[in-house]
């Protein structure tokens, strides 16, 4: 178990007068079996009223309105959350992370989301195993996390190499696991050559990118592997920007893999928001009317605490 300090800004900067500016986030701690938030401040300059309900992925998402010209939007979130996850084993060990800055998960590309006509799992017993999530419906069956999404559709260079990994598997580790270290050896982390908008196929073209690209990928390759996964937007123990991993139904429970550090996401994460990929979790999004151009930064801290 850990208490964990968290300190969060986004701050956009405009080079002319914006009005009407519409905008939602998702910064805000999730509270669930492994997560308590005891303290919690936002604060949103210019002032105004803002709002907060639970999107369809059951994430906490805050949204207002600046309908008066500003040059600038600026979010803040302080908390203190308590983060006692359940130990996974992990066969590969606890690894270094990486010294790397981590890409800002920023605002989200349009479109929706076409998943394939068939869902992995279709056996009717299989799927009323999965997990119930809420949604503002109801209670929904996991199973849509069985699906391929916009940007984790998987392409004929992904399905070649999962079969490979298939036919070297080890029973000895379990299957995600094994695939997350198989997918470290053949990814490299590198700044600056994928974008939100690049899917998991063209990051895995590219042999590599940022630890969205990392997520992206890894769903995917479990999904087709017949294992649920979710994306999580979250951040970690560190300075710099928000993060990203992965959740994978195995074994009754949902299973947070680290799929950029080779490692089980431990007490040194919290978790944001979880979807079918990126655009269901995007940290901030939003429009606004100007004829100007705009600026963005993210500044994230987390800090152990007692």
């Amino acid at each position: 178990m850990k208490v964990l300090q968290v300190q969060y800004e986004m701050r956009l900067t405009f080079t002319a007068p914006a009005a009407d500016h519409y905008f939602q986030f998702r910064c805000l701690p999730m509270e669930d079996d492994s997560q308590t938030v005891e303290k919690l401040e936002l604060a949103v300059d210019p002032a105004c009223a803002v709002h907060e309900r639970i999107d369809g992925f059951g994430n906490r998402m805050c949204y207002g309105e600046i309908l008066s010209p500003h040059d600038s939007l600026c979010v803040r979130m302080g908390a203190r959350v308590r983060v006692e996850r359940k130990p996974v084993r992990c066969s590969f060990g606890k690894r270094r992370m990486r010294s790397v800055s981590i890409e800002t998960l920023s605002l989200s590309i349009a479109g929706n989301l076409k998943p394939e006509s068939e869902p992995l799992c279709s056996d009717t017993a299989e799927i009323a195993q999965y997990p119930l999530i809420d949604s503002p419906a109801g209670k929904v069956p996991g199973i849509v996390y069985a699906y391929p999404s916009e940007l984790t559709r998987p392409d004929q260079a992904m399905r070649e190499w999962l079969s490979a990994v298939r036919e070297n598997y080890n029973s000895e580790y379990g299957f995600p696991e094994y695939l997350m270290h198989r997918l470290y050896q053949r990814l490299a982390y590198v700044q600056g050559q994928t974008h939100i908008g690049t899917t998991a196929a063209e990051a895995f073209a590219l042999s590599g990118g940022v630890c969205q690209d990392y997520a992206h990928i890894f769903a995917a390759m479990c999904r087709m592997a017949g294992f649920p996964a979710r994306y999580v937007a979250g951040m970690a123990v560190g300075e710099g920007a928000t993060h990203a991993w992965t959740e994978v139904w195995q074994d009754g429970a949902w299973i947070a893999y680290d799929p950029t550090h080779d490692c089980v996401a431990d007490d040194r994460y919290i978790k944001l928001s979880h979807g079918r990929d990126f655009i269901d979790c995007s940290v901030d999004r939003g429009s606004f009317f100007g004829a100007g151009g705009q600026e963005q930064t993210v500044y994230v801290k987390v800090a152990e605490t007692s």
